[in-house]
C-alpha cells in the first residue's frame, strides 16, 4: 500500500477513533503521524479537564499510525505516558509521533502533544510490536 492508501485508512478508520472524533492529519514514510482532537464534553473528566484516557488514547493512535506508515500491522506492546497540563473544552489537541527506533519486530515511538495554544500537554513513549502481516494480508 502506498503512504497515501495508508493515511486514507487510518482516517476513515470506525471503532474508537470514529467514536473519539481522532483525525489522522499526516502521514510520513519514515514513520511520523500527525493526529487531532477537538475537546468536546464527552472526552473530559469530572473535573471538566480533558480525561487522562483522552490523552492517551490521541498518542496511542498517532503512535499506531505512524507504525502503520510503513505498511506492517503493529499493535502496542508497552508504553508510558508524561502529563504536563490540563487540556480544556473547545481546544484542539495535537499528537505528534516519530519514530525513535525501529528494529524488525518491535519499533520506539516518541509522541508529544499540544493544545492549539501550543501549550505541551503530555509525552508518551510508545513500543509497538509488528505482527508480521502486513495490510494487504489484512485484506484477505
Amino acid at each position: 500500500m502506498t503512504i497515501a492508501e495508508i493515511l486514507k485508512m487510518r482516517q476513515e478508520a470506525s471503532g474508537l477513533n470514529k467514536l473519539m472524533h481522532m483525525n489522522v492529519v499526516t502521514l510520513d514514510k519514515d514513520g511520523g503521524a500527525t493526529v487531532e482532537l477537538d475537546l468536546t464534553e464527552e472526552l473530559l473528566n469530572p473535573l471538566g479537564l480533558a480525561h487522562g484516557g483522552t490523552i492517551f488514547t490521541l498518542c496511542d493512535i498517532a503512535a499506531g499510525s505512524a507504525a502503520a506508515s510503513h505498511g506492517l500491522v503493529a499493535v502496542t506492546l508497552d508504553s508510558n505516558i508524561h502529563y504536563y497540563r490540563p487540556g480544556r473544552l473547545g481546544k484542539k489537541l495535537t499528537a505528534v509521533a516519530y519514530e525513535r527506533k525501529r528494529g524488525s519486530k518491535t519499533a520506539i515511538y516518541i509522541v508529544e502533544v499540544h493544545d492549539e495554544d501550543r501549550r505541551h500537554i503530555a509525552d508518551a513513549i510508545f513500543t509497538m510490536f509488528y505482527t508480521g502481516q502486513t495490510f494487504e494480508d489484512m485484506k484477505h
